[in-house]
């Protein structure tokens, strides 16, 4: 209940941050991910960016799947989403926030080593490492310094509109 509370109250701090934050102007609109992959872009450096760079190569497949909801998705070669390649498959319990991202808290942190960026967009996988958490974006939004994108959702973003607040979402390799 104690953890709880805590991901409440920094998901609030998160979203109060973000708020405040002035959204890149230059920032092209997107919309929701076809079927076909695309290429992820992070940062080059481990400094705050808002500049995408392209991103490590090569990638790891997996699958999500909520109930009868499957999309696919890549992780990229950071070492925070390899660890978590490491865990799969796993299952675990996500909730909507905000209507803009699924958020899900691990039991332990992972290796975070950046880059950190702020150029988030729909259908971005993000650690967060303050929380030791994962938070799957479907919504345009701004961001705060302290995330490393692990990959992408690479199919149809619009099946998140119809999934329940709180889901239980199995990630695989694959």
């Amino acid at each position: 209940m104690k953890k709880a509370i805590t991901l409440m109250i920094a998901t609030a701090t998160v979203l109060a941050l973000a708020a405040c934050s002035p959204a890149s102007s230059s920032t092209p609109t997107a919309s929701p991910k076809s079927a076909s992959p695309s290429t992820t872009t992070i940062p080059s450096n481990a400094a705050e960016s808002s500049a995408p760079a392209q991103a490590p190569t090569g990638g790891t497949p997996i699958t999500v799947t909520a109930g009868d909801v499957v999309m696919t998705a890549t992780l990229n070669d950071s070492q925070v989403a390899q660890d978590f390649a490491d865990t799969l498959p796993v299952t675990l319990p996500w909730f909507r926030n905000a209507g803009i991202e699924y958020i899900t808290e691990l039991s332990a942190p992972m290796t975070e080593t950046g880059p950190f960026y702020t150029d988030v967009q729909p259908g971005d996988i993000v650690y967060y490492n303050p929380l030791d958490s994962i938070t799957i974006i479907y919504e345009e939004t701004s961001s705060v310094p302290t995330l490393t994108k692990m990959g992408e959702i690479t199919s149809d973003l619009s099946v998140f509109a119809d999934l329940p607040n709180d889901v239980d979402m199995r990630i695989e390799l694959g």
